[in-house]
């Protein structure tokens, strides 16, 4: 052991220790729970999005995401009185920018001084959304599987109808499913294989490519309208997962007609999905499951954009408009 390694003079001071902790996402805070204030250092200031030094806690409460608000109230009140350590997580702000941030330290007599309970505020943004988009990866993979069984079937009666022979029906179905897995590949590569701009037209006809024969399908989508490697994924993804719907209980699954088209619009992306009616004349109610969630979270979060989607006894009409830049 190092005799005399204790720092001394300027080599560390509450500044340093300060500046230290602050570059781990580490945010000191103090509150008190009779006065309901609390006490926020710069870190914790930007975290919350105020310039006071001094909070209501009431005026932070209204800003956890709501719906983590509830639940943190409860950790939180708990933690005045409970002795032991303590951790839970919440987000600050809404939507695909909020912060995720861990409330951690010792409740009760143990973690006061004075009237005031100090703590730590850590931001876990990025490890939240790590773990997000690997569960998000789990279950797509889970309903890729699925549905890549359901169009599967699809496809084999689509040929089955129509094959004139045993060869021609073991070629064609062998050919439907070569493009079908080039698509899905596409979907699940990473960017780091992509070199140069995709265009948008490429993409959704190779992955609309083994319905033609089963549909009438119309692409227009402008030359310029293109996208990076690392957002291909996003938009196979999305091409894919409509086809699949389609392929299920929309104009896919018949003799159909679908429309896409896309252009760009000042400094937006409009795409839009236009299917007649199944040939049986259902119509399937808007989804809530995995589906409509992975729409949602590839369009809003991914992309920073909105769609809308529409379906009655008409068909259904699907419109997206994402930021370019």
């Amino acid at each position: 052991m190092i005799d005399d390694a204790a720092l001394t003079g300027d080599e560390w001071t509450l500044a340093s220790f300060t500046a230290a902790i602050h570059r781990g996402g580490v945010g000191l805070w103090a509150w008190s729970p009779t006065r309901r204030l609390a006490q926020l250092d710069g870190l914790c200031r930007e975290f919350w999005g105020t310039s006071e030094t001094v909070v209501g806690l009431d005026v932070l409460f209204a800003k956890v995401n709501a719906e983590d608000r509830d639940a943190m109230m409860l950790d939180w009140a708990a933690s005045a009185t409970d002795p032991h350590a303590y951790a839970f997580d919440f987000r600050i702000g809404d939507g695909p920018d909020a912060r995720w941030i861990s409330a951690r330290g010792v409740g009760g007599d143990e973690g006061q001084v004075g009237e005031w309970v100090q703590a730590i505020f850590l931001d876990i943004t990025d490890r939240k959304r790590a773990e997000e988009a690997e569960h998000l990866l789990t279950a797509e993979l889970e309903h890729r599987v699925s549905n890549m069984f359901t169009v599967a079937r699809a496809l084999t009666a689509v040929v089955a109808r129509e094959a004139k022979s045993t060869t021609d029906f073991v070629e064609d179905l062998s050919r439907r499913f070569g493009v079908l897995h080039q698509a899905t590949t596409l979907a699940t590569r990473s960017h780091k294989h992509e070199k140069g701009n995709v265009r948008l037209q490429d993409l959704a006809e190779r992955i609309l490519a083994p319905y033609r024969n089963g549909a009438n399908i119309v692409v227009d989508i402008a030359g310029n309208a293109v996208v990076s490697p690392d957002r291909v994924n996003d938009y196979a993804m999305i091409f894919h997962e409509l086809a699949t719907n389609s392929a299920k209980y929309g104009a896919l699954s018949g003799t159909g007609a679908l429309h896409l088209t896309g252009q760009i619009d000042g400094d937006a992306l409009r795409l839009t999905w236009a299917e007649g009616a199944a040939s049986s004349g259902a119509a399937k109610a808007e989804g809530t499951g995995f589906g409509s969630r992975l729409l949602r979270m590839t369009i809003e979060r991914s992309l920073r954009g909105r769609f809308s989607r529409t379906i009655d006894s008409g068909g259904m009409h699907f419109e997206m408009v994402v930021p370019t830049a």
